[in-house]
């Protein structure tokens, strides 16, 4: 494995209300930079970031979870976190690590309350 020095890590929190599809857009990520061979999927029970047995029967992401790639000699740490209310607190300290995070919203619901919640207190 290759040894990044500090100048070439990024960590990127990636949140949002639940089924906003942070878990897809990390999938999609991981898909489109060649970290993995295929597209994994929540509905499949495939999302690279949701493969405890609870996640998948619910299909949702109930706790915090790494991955990364790498794009340009950057090492990439993407952090998927929970969206729902029962989770949430598992978010806040994620982003205590995060250069910067990705708001998902979802086009046609809007912001939810969670990603209010987050957002909120700065992280």
């Amino acid at each position: 494995m290759k040894v990044y020095t500090t100048q070439e890590i990024r960590n990127l929190g990636i949140v949002g209300h639940g089924d906003a599809g942070k878990t897809s857009l990390v999938a999609a990520m991981l898909y489109a930079t060649g970290a993995t061979n295929r597209l994994g999927k929540v509905d499949d029970g495939t999302a690279p970031t949701d493969y405890d047995e609870e996640e998948i029967t619910r299909k949702i992401s109930l706790n915090i979870t790494p991955a990364f790639v790498e794009y340009n000699g950057t090492k990439i740490n993407l952090i998927d976190t929970p969206g729902y209310a029962a989770f949430i607190a598992n978010a806040r300290p994620a982003l205590r690590v995060c250069e910067t995070a990705i708001f998902v919203v979802d086009a046609v619901s809007g912001i939810g309350v969670q990603t209010e919640k987050v957002r909120g207190d700065g992280g």
